[in-house]
């Protein structure tokens, strides 16, 4: 064997080491910008455990340019009849929000789905949600903005081919829960995301939010997502059903 082959060969070696330990630190070969500390990242587990359900196992995001974003599934239980997928990373961004918000800077995602729902695929129709929250989740670092309670966000295409749901809106996922306090005094609020129709974001946009949530039906709100559910907003007749 030649040396400056013996040469490569070492490096090569010499480069897989390195990124082994980076994929161990972090679970990501590409060290992220943004995470949360072994102990924040233990609380939100924690909270997410206790408040919503345990998860036994993490779908950890292999490449992470930015903010590092694993996504916890919550698997049905007999009070719960469906999935739950909750993202994890989000929230060690600080955003840019208004004075007002103080602390309440951070957030976390979550979206409710039918509990046979294949969250394991990558075919498009099962993995959407997936790159919704994840596309969501670095929101505001990539576009120097905010995410926060009733805002909508308009993907402007429909999520997959079976559905004609196109945009979001952010509620809280439960009221009654209590925003995550990290180590240095921020503050996380973990939102539920509800897909919408383009009427409905139409709609959003010319009456508010609470016009458009008086017109949603309980399900729609609080329950799994729904892909050809009707439209809640009138649209010359046409119902928001995918074709």
């Amino acid at each position: 064997m030649k040396k400056p082959l013996i040469v490569v060969l070492l490096l090569v070696l010499a480069l897989i080491l390195v990124v082994c330990h980076a994929y161990k630190k972090h679970k990501n070969p590409i060290s992220p910008k943004y995470f949360y500390s072994e102990k924040d990242e233990a609380a939100y587990e924690k909270m997410i455990t206790e408040k919503i359900g345990p998860f036994d196992e993490v779908l950890h995001e292999l490449v992470s340019p930015d903010l590092h974003i694993d996504i916890l599934p919550i698997p049905p239980t007999e009070g719960r009849d469906y999935l739950t997928l909750v993202t994890m990373g989000m929230g060690a961004y600080p955003m840019k929000v208004p004075a007002e918000y103080g602390r309440f800077n951070r957030a976390e995602l979550a979206i409710r789905l039918p509990a046979d729902w294949d969250y394991h695929s990558d075919k498009e129709e099962w993995y959407w949600p997936i790159r919704m929250l994840k596309t969501l989740a670095r929101m505001p670092y990539r576009q120097s903005t905010w995410l926060g309670l009733y805002h909508d966000v308009d993907f402007e295409e429909p999520f997959s081919p079976e559905t004609e749901l196109c945009g979001v809106l952010l509620d809280f996922y439960d009221p009654d829960l209590e925003p995550l306090t990290l180590e240095n005094g921020d503050r996380v609020i973990l939102y539920n995301v509800i897909p919408l129709y383009r009427s409905e974001i139409d709609y959003k946009l010319a009456h508010e939010a609470a016009a458009l949530l008086e017109m949603l039906p309980p399900e729609t709100l609080s329950g799994p997502v729904d892909v050809h559910r009707p439209c809640a907003v009138s649209d010359g007749g046409k119902e928001g059903t995918s074709t």
